[in-house]
């Protein structure tokens, strides 16, 4: 099957195969990727030093671009360096990815 036809939970499958087990791969942690990958969508089209999530106020440790390269990277199931600061927000949540 193309990968363009995929479901959002097998690109993240894929994605966390593709990651060396970096990411989980389980239906749990896709849930938490996938506020992970909300927030980053909010982020990367601005430019604040802070996002909010929930009732917490947290400071970025993610610029726009690398944001928007992150979830580039998401869609095409691409893990690298750039792809591994995904952990860096997911961390800073307390969110298990």
């Amino acid at each position: 099957m193309k990968q363009e036809r995929y479901s959002n939970y097998a690109k993240y499958i894929v994605l966390a195969d593709n990651s060396r087990g970096r990411l989980k791969g389980t239906f749990i942690h896709y849930q938490n990727f996938k506020i992970v990958k909300e927030l980053l969508s909010r982020i990367s089209y601005t430019d604040k030093d802070s996002y909010s999530y929930e009732t917490d106020i947290y400071k970025r440790k993610v610029s726009s671009i690398e944001g928007r390269n992150i979830l580039e990277n998401i869609e095409v199931c691409k893990w690298n360096a750039t792809t591994s600061k995904v952990l860096l927000v997911a961390s800073q949540l307390k969110l298990q990815i």
